[in-house]
């Protein structure tokens, strides 16, 4: 059965800290396989096509379920607007190789150096959230915010049971989520910004 939003937010099950370590988790296995300049081609363009899927779906979840609400959070404002613009190029740059990369059945040379590109730029973008955004989160925001946050990630990033394979509590979660649809709840942003004043940050 889905979660009403009083179970989720008291739960620790969709902190969104952990939710991203776990999509970061697959990305670093995909930008592994993309800087090795041994791997087979063919190996490598599929790895690629399902790399190029997740990056879009993690892009559009992030932006929608953390950036946006933290955008005002005085604390974590030049992290959000930095990664936002890292999203912007990392976006553009999945959207015209998820173009070039259909119908191939084996990466030439420049698409394989684009690949990357691409992945070098994601790693770093990576690091930056890891080191630096997420302890902020940590310390700026409440279990019931952090989880609330994982919870509207969970809806857009819409998981498979497959991905989330080796997380099988969480994957119990995906049947029940798939229920509520992929759309962020309407008052989610003003939700967020309205704890992280009571909890005494300041917002504006």
């Amino acid at each position: 059965m889905p979660m009403n939003m009083e179970e989720v937010t008291m739960n620790n099950k969709f902190n969104i800290v952990d939710v991203l370590m776990l999509d970061h988790k697959y990305l670093k296995e995909c930008i592994k396989v993309m800087k090795d300049d041994e791997e087979d081609k063919k190996v490598k363009l599929r790895i690629a096509k399902g790399f190029l899927d997740a990056l879009a779906k993690h892009s559009l979840a992030e932006k929608r379920a953390v950036y946006a609400p933290l955008l005002k959070v005085k604390d974590l404002r030049k992290d959000i607007i930095e990664g936002e613009i890292e999203h912007g190029i990392v976006d553009a740059k999945v959207k015209m190789l998820t173009v070039k990369l259909t119908g191939l059945r084996s990466l030439g040379e420049e698409l394989e150096i684009e690949m990357k590109v691409l992945a070098e730029l994601l790693e770093h973008h990576i690091k930056e959230e890891e080191e630096e955004m997420f302890p902020k989160m940590k310390k700026d925001l409440d279990k019931v915010i952090l989880n609330e946050m994982g919870f509207q990630f969970m809806k857009l990033r819409n998981f498979s049971e497959k991905d989330l394979r080796h997380y099988p509590k969480l994957q119990k979660e995906v049947t029940g989520l798939k229920k509520l649809g992929h759309r962020i709840s309407g008052n989610f942003i003003a939700k967020v910004q309205k704890h992280v004043t009571a909890a005494g940050h300041h917002v504006g």
